[in-house]
């Protein structure tokens, strides 16, 4: 039997330290420590997948590790625990254990079940929502970020800058910006149609 260990990226700005640190209690060695440091990315997890054979144990720090999604989570650890014959142990809850109690194949059930169990409320907590989303929208509520509203300072001094009437400098001056978001803003501005766009537009 080998030891694996997983960990990734949850949300950007995370630290990885607490998931790694977690693993050195449960002697896991650094070269089967897989880990996906981008979130979104799961390059590692499928490399480990294609390591773990029968009888080898995986330990995770927490769940939503595994993948996104009750549903996925769902699929993972039936392919794991099922298609490869691999334990999983799961730090954060002691009970998703697939090495506990004296049947194996009950614990492994157990888990799916309930797993799907949370994949169908998540579903239909979704289509819920969408719905109150559609109709909510039918009412003509906006969602998002309101628009943002120029001076007409500031949209004159685009006109000039985009007729060559005043340089980038005197148009960065007049409305103290730096050239990255007076770029930004002037693209903002013709996209809106508050002007109508220039082929001078940088």
């Amino acid at each position: 039997m080998a030891k694996y260990a997983y960990a990734r990226v949850l949300q950007k700005g995370q630290s990885l330290n607490k998931q790694l640190q977690a693993f050195s209690q449960y002697g896991v060695s650094k070269t089967n420590i897989f880990v996906d440091e981008k979130v979104g990315l799961r390059t590692a997890f499928g490399k480990l997948l294609q390591t773990l054979k029968k009888g080898d144990l995986l330990i995770i720090k927490t769940l939503t590790a595994i993948n996104d999604g009750y549903e996925n989570i769902s699929c993972d650890w039936s392919r794991i625990t099922d298609n490869i014959g691999a334990d999983i142990c799961i730090i954060d809850m002691p009970a998703l254990d697939t090495r506990i109690g004296e049947d194996r194949e009950v614990i492994v059930d157990v888990v799916t079940q309930v797993l799907n169990f949370c994949a169908e409320k998540e579903k239909a907590h979704s289509a819920l929502q969408a719905k109150g989303i559609q109709s909510a929208r039918q009412r003509g509520v906006k969602f998002g970020r309101p628009p943002k509203k120029y001076s007409q300072d500031f949209l004159n001094a685009v006109a000039k800058f985009r007729a060559k009437e005043i340089t980038l400098e005197e148009a960065l001056a007049a409305t103290n910006m730096k050239q990255s978001s007076f770029y930004y803003h002037v693209h903002r501005i013709v996209d809106s149609g508050l002007l109508a766009d220039k082929n001078n537009l940088h």
